[in-house]
């Protein structure tokens, strides 16, 4: 045998020793795991098993089967009451609230009423207006002189009128009388001489030329007489009621042409209509205008509302007038889902209670939603276009019974339990959960009341009855 054989024969006896070592080291300490890769052969088992360890370890006190033996360690809570919400929670923006019949509304684009040039400017962006105060003056020479003219137009037709009803003066009167009382006297002297004439003619002691002349004197003193009767008539019937329908025609007609011209003088001073903050201002001194730009925007901070969709069928029938909490979106919040359950800490912002107002009585077909418009306080102190974060509370339970959210799991047939403490073990109590807010769970169940106690740590995969150590 040379050198190189030798060299290889020891080597192949080296690898065989360890060979043999590693087998009988798994072969006494892991007998049960070689057996069981085995032929189920009862001599080669028998074999198997005498070669492993003679007598198993101990168990462990802890490891007894029975599990009222067993101290499993686990934290604990008591049953409280507490009055909890169920919250239906979107996402909205904030946009000025549409006017209602008893306020005004939340903003205002407004626009000239007629074309002109932009005198003055009288609002800058950031300042508190209200309704009637001047935003724009537009230059208003020419209204002006249009209200003068039709300002004198109406003083002379009221002045004719008043002359008009001033007649007939005192001395026309007293001048038409007395005319008539001179005519009376005339035809009662003409009738008298005419008498006497006529008695004369009658015994032919005068000529009847003489009782043709009394006859004439006696007509035309009567037809004074009714000359001037008629003028007095007239005089006492004056004005007309023709001439004052005329009169007050004229009148009425330049009264109407000086409020158009008024009104075409106020067109040119362009007034806020609500009580709202300047926004924007996009016109300058100088510029002509039309009826068709927008030239100063307004927005009432203190009337905003906000607008969203939410699952109709998570609002109760009679959801106008629900509060609602409002928060500042956040980037944290608006990454978490709307079905996620809310938690106290999820916004640093403070809720800004509000009341729906508005619930739309469609329902949009495709998604299932429903629009929701919620009026902010007016001190709410948040900006038109803002994302906010809205948690309607849709319903509440007053004084419930609640454990805290992880002292409620599921049993090994998927029922829903609670560990209920009873002495030192803890004991499986089948419940119904209910709504959950800031880490409570309200459930329902007989036999239950406020102040008993229920496992909350630990209490996950706890056997139906089984001894706890409790470390609170």
């Amino acid at each position: 045998m040379n050198a190189t054989a030798k060299k290889w024969s020891s080597r192949l006896a080296f690898a065989l020793a360890a060979l043999v070592v590693v087998l009988a080291w798994l072969l006494y300490f892991h007998n049960a795991t070689v057996a069981a890769a085995l032929p189920r052969w009862p001599w080669l088992q028998g074999t198997i098993a005498h070669l492993g360890q003679k007598s198993p370890a101990a168990a462990e006190p802890d490891e007894d089967p029975d599990n009222t033996k067993n101290e499993i360690p686990v934290h604990t809570a008591r049953i409280t009451t507490a009055t909890l919400h169920r919250y239906v929670e979107g996402f909205g923006t904030i946009s000025p609230r549409p006017p209602r019949p008893d306020s005004m509304a939340g903003s205002a684009s407004i626009a000239s009423p007629v074309a002109g040039v932009v005198s003055k400017i009288l609002c800058v962006p950031g300042r508190q207006v209200h309704a009637g105060d001047t935003l724009i003056q537009l230059d208003d020479r020419i209204a002006k002189a249009a209200v003068d003219q039709a300002q004198a137009a109406f003083n002379q037709a009221d002045a004719s009128l008043a002359a008009l009803k001033a007649q007939p003066r005192p001395d026309q009167l007293q001048i038409a009388q007395l005319a008539v009382q001179k005519s009376k006297a005339a035809v009662e002297f003409a009738h008298k001489n005419y008498d006497r004439i006529k008695q004369l003619a009658a015994d032919q002691v005068t000529p009847g030329k003489n009782l043709e002349q009394a006859t004439q004197d006696l007509s035309s003193a009567q037809g004074d007489l009714a000359t001037a009767q008629s003028q007095l008539n007239i005089l006492k019937n004056t004005p007309t009621p023709e001439d004052l329908r005329q009169e007050n025609a004229k009148v009425a007609q330049s009264a109407a042409a000086l409020a158009a011209a008024k009104i075409q003088l106020q067109m040119l001073t362009i007034t806020a209509p609500i009580d709202a903050t300047v926004i924007t201002v996009s016109v300058n001194p100088g510029e002509a205008v039309d009826t068709t730009r927008s030239l100063v925007q307004l927005i009432a901070l203190d009337r905003l509302a906000v607008d969203l969709d939410v699952p109709a069928d998570q609002l109760p029938p009679d959801a106008q007038g629900l509060t609602a909490l409002i928060v500042p979106a956040t980037t944290a919040s608006a990454s978490r889902p709307a079905s996620a359950a809310p938690s106290a800490s999820s916004d640093a912002a403070e809720p800004i209670p509000a009341k729906i107002t508005f619930v739309s009585p469609q329902v949009e077909a495709k998604t299932g939603a429903v629009q929701v418009s919620i009026d902010l306080p007016p001190d709410a102190r948040l900006r038109p276009g803002l994302s906010v974060r809205v948690r309607i509370v849709a319903d509440e339970h007053k004084d419930t019974l609640a454990v805290p959210r992880e002292a409620v799991v599921a049993d090994e047939n998927g029922d829903t339990v609670i560990a209920l403490l009873d002495g030192d073990q803890a004991i499986h109590k089948h419940v119904k959960a209910g709504i959950q807010e800031n880490g409570l769970i309200e459930i329902i169940a007989e036999g239950l009341k406020e102040g008993d106690k229920v496992v909350t740590a630990g209490a996950y995969g706890l056997p139906q009855a089984t001894r706890v150590k409790v470390l609170d």
